[in-house]
């Protein structure tokens, strides 16, 4: 019984070296230092514009502040230049009547490859 309990010590004690090897060139302290949002950046004023589109592609995009019509399109391309006019601008997708989830993931590309902010607008029910 000794002699089993002897093997069973040694394979703990080479864990425990192990794990003090480990530990000891882990890097325990993150080197990543990332900036709080100061007060400044608090007040600066965000311009929100809703993209409204069927499924035909008819859209329009309005901003939300005073509903000042900024394009209304016919095709995927015209809203994507649209968008890429307005960069400093976030945008709410709402889409209307029976637009699909593939015109939503188009969207959602083109914000992507386009580096805007884009949104899908919360269904109201």
């Amino acid at each position: 019984m000794k002699r089993s309990s002897g093997h069973l010590l040694r394979f703990i004690d080479l864990g425990l070296l192990l794990l003090l090897a480990f530990l000891s060139v882990a890097e325990l302290n993150p080197t990543l230092q990332v900036a709080l949002p100061s007060k400044s950046d608090a007040s600066e004023k965000v311009i929100v514009a809703r993209v409204s589109f069927n499924q035909n592609w008819d859209a329009t995009v309005k901003r939300l502040a005073n509903s000042e019509l900024l394009c209304q399109t016919t095709t995927v391309e015209e809203l994507a230049a649209c968008m890429e006019n307005q960069k400093s601008i976030r945008f709410l997708l709402a889409p209307k009547e029976n637009s699909t989830v593939q015109q939503i993931v188009t969207l959602l590309d083109i914000c992507s490859a386009l580096s805007l902010r884009c949104a899908i607008e919360p269904i109201q029910t």
